[in-house]
């Protein structure tokens, strides 16, 4: 069946709604944030979701907690009590210093003074810990641990290990996100289809084996994002597979660029402050590119799709991702290829870790990791950042998107003559 369009009225009817749903949900954050702010030391109770140790300038120790609050308040909080246990996925008591934080920061993320830490619970006994236990056991080296509990937990990497990853290009392959989801998604489809259709062709024929799966893979998935604590990247993709999902149900079009503007609008009209994740905007521009990508070259064999558009979305967001971050290395061109051979990657390594060999390929991870080049800043002018995303916006129209091409190839010019000298 043929999909159809979002009719015209409609959208702007539900572009208004989302609209007013957004300003209604950024009122209640200001009361939530009046009502934090209205005393100097705010009592709170809080989950550890990670912590860091840190010394100031004067070589001075203090401890940077991740905190969620009871009623969902994430924030960094800054204690310099000394001899604190290990706190990660404990349950706090403590006082948070409100003076200096504006509305504008605490729907950002702020860092707050945290003073008389209690701690109420552990849950060092966790399931999550206890997965976690499972899969860093299987590795030796401690670069590996950390590598793959981060690929399938989402826990953090150190300081050292994220460099080199960032180095690669490939910290949207290392960190959980939608990527990552969509190949999940897949799994699930690949191995419960057949199960299903074994019981469907004797018991329920009349069934919607697609709809079924579509709801297994959603709710089991549901299970992931609670596992790993509901991350902000993982949980926007969620929201736009549901969508996804929806739009397929009702025969709309999904890949169109009303349906990913619409997506985007409910994501900010349920969490106002995604307008201030950068990982929010890079998972949006990253689609927007795949949608631009299949609006003009979807008449291409599929393998030569598979192939082409990860070449497309490393380099229309590279303009973009050299604006938050100014580096740029030769290695970083292996990103496309890297890119797809996850693909096939992550999958293995979920199943080698099922069977307790998950350090087979460690060897070629860890040699991938040394794998070193001279880096040099790169920094991308707020000017050309504000031209270069006009362009793209506008370059659903063809005249434009060839001046989105050629503003690529310049920014590609300028960046290897920066790297050159």
């Amino acid at each position: 069946m043929e999909k159809i369009e979002p009719d015209r009225k409609h959208f702007f009817i539900l572009t208004l709604v989302l609209v007013s749903i957004f300003f209604f949900h950024l009122l209640l954050e200001y009361q939530k944030f009046e009502d934090f702010t209205s005393v100097k030391y705010h009592p709170i109770k809080a989950k550890v979701l990670s912590e860091f140790q840190k010394i100031t300038k004067k070589g001075k120790r203090y401890t940077l907690l991740k905190l969620q609050t009871d009623n969902g308040i994430k924030f960094f909080g800054i204690s310099w009590q000394k001899n604190l246990k290990k706190l990660t996925n404990s349950a706090i008591k403590c006082k948070v210093l409100t003076k200096n934080i504006s509305f504008y920061k605490y729907l950002r993320g702020f860092f707050a003074p945290v003073y008389g830490i209690k701690v109420k619970k552990s849950n060092s006994n966790s399931l999550k810990t206890d997965i976690s236990n499972y899969i860093t056991s299987q590795h030796k080296n401690m670069t590996a641990k950390e590598i793959f509990s981060t690929l399938f937990l989402g826990t953090k990497l150190h300081k050292q290990t994220r460099l080199h990853i960032q180095t690669l290009g490939i910290s949207h392959l290392v960190a959980i996100s939608g990527f990552h989801l969509g190949v999940l998604s897949f799994l699930i489809f690949l191995v419960l289809t057949p199960v299903y259709k074994l019981f469907q062709d004797k018991f329920f024929p009349y069934k919607n084996h697609k709809l079924d799966m579509m709801m297994a893979s959603l709710f089991l998935l549901f299970g992931y994002l609670y596992l790993v604590g509901f991350i902000p990247s993982l949980s926007r993709a969620y929201i736009m597979l549901i969508l996804g999902y929806i739009f397929y149900i009702r025969h709309i079009k999904i890949v169109s660029f009303e349906t990913l503007f619409l997506t985007l609008l409910l994501l900010l009209a349920i969490n106002p402050a995604y307008i201030f994740s950068i990982s929010f905007w890079f998972s949006v521009f990253g689609v927007f590119y795949i949608f631009l990508f299949l609006y003009y070259f979807k008449e291409l064999k599929p393998w030569l799709v598979f192939i082409l558009i990860n070449f497309w979305v490393f380099v229309a967001m590279q303009p973009i991702v050299h604006y938050i971050f100014p580096t740029f290395a030769i290695s970083q061109l292996l990103s496309p290829f890297l890119s797809m051979i996850f693909i096939v990657f992550y999958p293995l390594e979920l199943f080698l870790h099922l069977i307790k060999e998950g350090d087979l390929l460690d060897g070629v991870v860890l040699k991938l990791l040394d794998f070193h080049t001279i880096t040099v800043p790169v920094k991308t002018p707020l000017w050309f950042l504000m031209i270069y995303i006009a362009t793209s916006l506008l370059s659903i129209y063809k005249k434009i998107f060839l001046y989105l091409l050629i503003s690529e190839a310049l920014f590609f010019f300028l960046k290897f003559l920066i790297f050159n000298f």
